[in-house]
Parts: structure tokens; sequence; C-alpha cells
């Protein structure tokens, strides 16, 4: 009986979601902009340079706003970037990420690609009603008292923000991706001050301070692919090495997040331009000096979270005796799955812009590497329609030092298109930055990583030869 309550209630409370989030009369929208991002962007061809038919679908076109009076507020050359306050939302900008990329390996020397990025969307078609207020619930015909109303029903649903979030987890056989959508404002997404969380249901970003830095990240993962290393030859022995991990349905992740070195700008003090001829811009900084030492824990049921959906924890003195008993049972399970330490070295970024993508985006290509030698190296490609790739970068020294690298600095060239599914990838490349007397290739470390997104997208580890030597991660996007 107990269980058919909480089912009702959850059909409940997902037709008012439904309700709310898509119906026609409703006092605010989910703009056309961003219907087209999570249900219309296709790819249209394979080729990653500018031979798309004029009809094609364009990366940024599912994201651009129709109406450009409603464009949110653009990038200034002259803003200054200040921490803590600036890891905080920039709610006035269309689009804003929190972006983390990790390449982590276990004690038995296996390599893990790690991704985890919220996402703000702003609905610039968000419409008011000022006479009638916040949403009025009704249920029975009978209007609501928002006094009476438990606390996270008297958020307001009739606001600007949308989030995303994305998990992925790789192993060589193994790739682990989620999803997440919820509405800004009303208690189960978004950015915390003071100390500075980020955080979708129970995936959170939890700082000590309101500094971005040291943190602890948690989240659970499900997994969508297990195959073998095409690269194996030994197809019995690979199979009896996963064996006990074939019912390894999700994957709970602990990590600890440490800054070992500075905060870097990108582009002009922060200010990066993404296009010739300027119209393209963001404001983006980084963090590329981050150790990182954690716990993956592979289970075959979702374990239980110690978390309310708005992330709030729970409080155990007031749950009753059946849900404490399945926190008991979850506890057990958790202590009877593989369990692996992990460790290795992260990257973050954090931009926000209302520039970035309009109906010229064809997409990017971006690069972030962690040589061996202690340097970094962030590198940008940006793809327009009619206009030409416009590459830029940073280079980092160990101590913390960058230069920016302007298109005269940077070359960055595809060797060779890869099939990945139905795809055509370039997934090896050439980087030459001659002032840094840097020659180097650049090529994913396992073909399939790709996230089946609503808006789907490349993103994976990489490995570097050449010149120099290190590893880091790849994104591609709009292919």
């Amino acid at each position: 009986m107990g269980k058919l309550i909480k089912l009702s209630i959850l059909l409940t409370v997902l037709i008012l979601f439904v309700v709310v989030m898509f119906s026609s009369d409703r006092r605010y929208d989910i703009s056309g902009n961003l219907k087209g991002l999570f249900f219309s962007v296709k790819n249209k061809s394979t080729d990653h340079r500018d031979t798309r038919e004029p009809s094609a679908q364009n990366f940024g076109k599912g994201f651009s706003t129709s109406n450009q009076k409603n464009l949110g507020q653009v990038a200034d050359p002259n803003y200054v970037i200040t921490f803590p306050k600036d890891h905080y939302s920039h709610t006035s900008f269309d689009i804003e990420w929190w972006y983390l990329t990790a390449n982590l390996e276990d004690d038995e020397g296996n390599t893990y690609g790690l991704q985890w990025t919220l996402f703000r969307f702003r609905n610039p078609n968000a419409i008011y009603s000022n006479e009638q207020g916040p949403l009025s619930l009704r249920s029975d015909g009978n209007e609501l008292n928002p006094k009476n109303m438990p606390q996270t029903a008297q958020y307001h649903w009739s606001n600007e923000h949308i989030y995303m979030a994305h998990a992925s987890v790789h192993s060589q056989s193994k790739h682990w991706f989620s999803e997440k959508f919820a509405r800004g404002d009303v208690g189960n997404a978004g950015v915390a001050k003071t100390p500075l969380k980020l955080f979708i249901d129970d995936w959170h970003w939890q700082a000590q301070t309101a500094n971005l830095l040291p943190a602890k990240l948690t989240f659970t993962t499900k997994l969508i692919s297990n195959h073998t290393n095409e690269n194996d030859a030994d197809q019995n022995a690979v199979n009896e090495k996963n064996a006990n991990l074939n019912d390894a349905n999700y994957l709970s992740v602990q990590l600890n997040l440490s800054s070992t070195g500075p905060y870097i700008l990108q582009g002009q003090r922060g200010y990066s331009i993404k296009s010739a001829n300027g119209e393209h811009a963001s404001h983006y900084y980084s963090a590329p000096f981050i150790e990182v030492e954690g716990t993956f824990t592979m289970s075959d049921e979702l374990i239980f979270s110690n978390y309310h959906e708005h992330g709030e924890p729970i409080d155990n003195s007031k749950i009753n005796e059946n849900a404490a008993d399945n926190i008991e049972k979850n506890i057990d399970l958790i202590e009877n799955k593989k369990q692996i330490a992990i460790n290795g070295n992260a990257w973050f970024d954090q931009e926000w812009t209302s520039q970035l993508l309009d109906q010229a985006t064809l997409g990017w290509d971006w690069l972030s590497l962690h040589l061996d030698n202690g340097d970094k190296i962030m590198a940008f490609q940006m793809r327009l329609q009619d206009q030409p790739d416009y590459i830029t970068g940073t280079y980092i020294d160990a101590d913390g030092s960058s230069t920016t690298l302007m298109p005269s600095d940077i070359e960055l060239n595809s060797i060779e298109l890869t099939p990945v599914g139905n795809k055509e990838l370039p997934l090896n490349w050439e980087l030459q930055i001659n002032s840094k007397r840097i020659n180097i290739n650049i090529k994913a470390t396992k073909n399939d990583q790709w996230n089946p997104a609503s808006v789907a997208y490349y993103e994976g580890t990489v490995a570097v030869s050449g010149t120099h030597t290190g590893k880091g991660f790849l994104e591609l996007t709009g292919y």
C-alpha cells in the first residue's frame, strides 16, 4: 500500500511538471530556442568543415533567440572577473556552464575519463503576470494557499532559468552517462553562495567556503554501453576480466578536489573572443590545476542518496521505519559491490555568454591538455557558417604563468576522420605552437566517447605524443 501511495504521488508530481513546463496557455513559456536545444538539433552532415547546405540545422540554431531584443547581457571586454563572486551564477546572460573533466586511474593502472557539467539556460521569452503573482497550484478545483504549501511549492516556477546537467565516466570498455533537467528557482537545482554549492537533485559540487575549491563532488550515473576494447586481441580474456562487473549498471562517484595552482583568465583578462569579427565572445576562466582523489562504487542498483531532491540532507530522525530499513539495505549494497580508489588531475571551466550560440554557429573543437612536464594547454576552434575557423588558446606554464595564444600563434589541424557509429569524427589532431616549440599529436584513447544527450556531442580522453607527452580531454560539438 505504501508503494502505491508513493507511486500516486510521483505520478501527480510528474503530471504537474508536464503541465507547468509544456502547456500552451501557461504564463511563462520554454522559449523556442530551448525547445530546439532539447528536441530539434540534428546532425545533417558528418563533415566538420563549413560544407553544410544552407538549409541544414546549424548547431547554434537551436539555442538562438528568435527575438534579438530579448538577447541577454553581452560579454564586456572591460569587465573584471573577481573571485569568489564570479564562481556564482550570472543570470542576466543566456547561457552558462560549470564544467569539470578529469583524467583518472586506479591502483592497478586502469584509466578513466570523467566529465561533470552543470548548465544554466535563460529563457529570453519568459512572460510574467504581475497581477496574479507566482504560480497557483490547484487540486480538485480548489486553489491552494501558498502559505500552507510545503517549502518546495513556494518557489517561483515562473522564472527565466532551466538547468541541465551531464555526468559521464569512461573506462576502456564501459561508458556510464546520465542527463538531468530542472526548472530554476524551485529548489532542486542552482548555485548556492556560502558555502558554494553547484547542484541538481542529488548531484552536488560542495565547497567548504565561498571559494570553488577545495570541494567534494558526488553523483551517480548509469551504464549505457559495455563492450571490449576494439584493440584487444584476446576477447575471452577481456570478457573474463569484466565478468564480475556485468551487473554494474550504476556508478556512484565521490571525489575530493583540491587546487594546486591559480585560476587562469582566458583570452583578454577573461574576455574570450571566438570569431574573427568579434561577434562571438564570452567571459571565461579555468582552474587547470586540480588534484583528484576519490572512490568509484559500481552496483547493479541505484544507490540510495542521503539527500532530498532540493539538495538538503535528510533528517533521518523524521523518516519512517521502512525508509530507514531501505537506507540500511543500500549501505549493505555499497559494501558488497566493487569499490575502486581513483586519483588523477582535473580541469575546470566556467563560462557565461549570450553571444556564443547563434544561427551562424556550426560547432567547436576544444582541447584541454596536461603535459607531463607540468605545463597545460587550452585550444579552442570555433566553426562558423561562411566564415573561416577561428582558433585561440592559452599556454600555461607549470608555475601558473600563462600566455594567450592568438590565431597567428597556434595551428590546429585534424589529421583524419574516424568512424564512430554513423558519424565520422576528427579524433586525431596535430597542434603546433612555434613560440613554445610545441609540435604534438593528440589522439583519442578510445574512439567511442560520444555522449548521447539531448544535444549529443563528443567528450573524451586523449593521449599526447611528439615534442611533449601528456593527456587531456577533447570536446567536439555540432557533428
